[in-house]
């Protein structure tokens, strides 16, 4: 039996059809196999280091396009590592102070060290005001002894830090446990007297910002010996200085204390993710300190070589790359 040229023309079409559909169907799996998909425990939407995050999948749709992080809100640095305990979320934003804490078992995590934990990024340097009412009558930390004050959202490192700075120095305030819009709201009541939130660099956060359309705030000065005191206690603290006129109702500077945030992530997460990730935030920063101004102010690689944790392999491979020398004691054992 013979085929006409027009039958013998139509199955060839056919074929090369077939094949081209072929090829691009393994095509589109090959490229959604690239994808990393990420969940990212950031912290509280009213917090301007959440915009930091939402401007990171900015920097990453041009940067690094293989990696899709998901952003989630959550109760910051106790709730992410608690999270990435859990394995629900990939990365989190913490500070160094909570990193330290859980990497060796103390604190909240106090027997049960989380050992697996690695440090991506410390992308900037912030102060912790601890802030009043301007006509609170509050002067002095032990002023704080019965007041109304809000430490921060729950779960959050400021709760933390609070609890433990002011258990070192025997002082019980009334605690005000809850969001940070209802402290807010609390504070222009007048029902409460003050507020810890950690700032944007040494800029007043933007719960501040709005606060002090209604009120005079000031920030508590606290003199270097009660500092001193308190890191007897908590040598992995760090202080700061929150200069004069900062806040509407601060005349002189005061000091404080202060946190290096940034990306931490554990072990299990792949070097190529994490330098993809860390690579990126390089080559995208100027996207970044658009959003969060003390990114910009910020050394970031003196801040990641200061880490209190081992990096992830992923970090010193980008290191290594542009020439950074890592310390051996950062250097955990799987990037050995």
């Amino acid at each position: 039996m013979f085929f006409s040229r027009t039958n013998r023309s139509s199955i060839y079409i056919s074929t090369i059809i077939v094949c081209v559909l072929l090829i691009l169907s393994f095509s589109s799996a090959s490229l959604a196999a690239t994808k990393v998909f990420l969940n990212v425990g950031t912290t509280n939407k009213s917090s301007s280091a959440y915009g930091y995050y939402v401007q990171m999948l900015k920097v990453f749709d041009k940067y690094a396009p293989e990696l899709k992080p998901t952003i989630i809100e959550t109760g910051a640095a106790v709730d992410n590592t608690n999270r990435l305990a859990r394995e629900e979320i990939d990365v989190g934003l913490a500070p160094d102070s909570i990193k330290y804490q859980a990497f060796n078992g103390i604190g909240k995590w106090e027997g049960k060290p989380l050992s697996n934990l690695r440090n991506m990024l410390s992308w900037a340097k912030n102060l912790n005001p601890y802030v009043v009412r301007a006509d609170s009558g509050i002067v002095t930390p032990y002023d704080l002894d019965g007041a109304s004050f809000c430490c921060g959202a729950r779960g959050s490192a400021c709760e933390a830090t609070f609890e433990m700075t002011l258990k070192s120095l025997g002082i019980e305030p009334e605690f005000f446990r809850g969001s940070l819009a209802d402290a807010t709201n609390a504070m222009k009541d007048r029902r409460l007297d003050g507020v810890l939130k950690t700032s944007c660099g040494n800029k007043p956060d933007a719960s501040f910002l709005e606060l002090q359309t209604y009120l005079e705030l000031r920030p508590i000065n606290w003199p270097i010996e009660l500092l001193d005191k308190v890191k007897e206690d908590y040598p992995y603290f760090s202080t700061g200085v929150i200069p004069a006129g900062t806040f509407n109702g601060q005349t002189e500077d005061a000091n404080s204390w202060s946190v290096v945030m940034g990306d931490f992530c554990t072990s299990d997460l792949s070097e190529e993710v994490v330098y993809q990730w860390v690579k990126a935030c390089f080559e995208g920063r100027d996207l970044l300190v658009q959003v969060y101004a003390a990114a910009g102010e910020t050394d970031w690689i003196e801040a990641t070589l200061g880490s209190l944790i081992p990096l992830h392999a992923g970090t010193i491979k980008y290191f290594r790359e542009i020439g950074v020398e890592v310390p051996e004691e950062l250097i955990p054992p799987e990037a050995k």
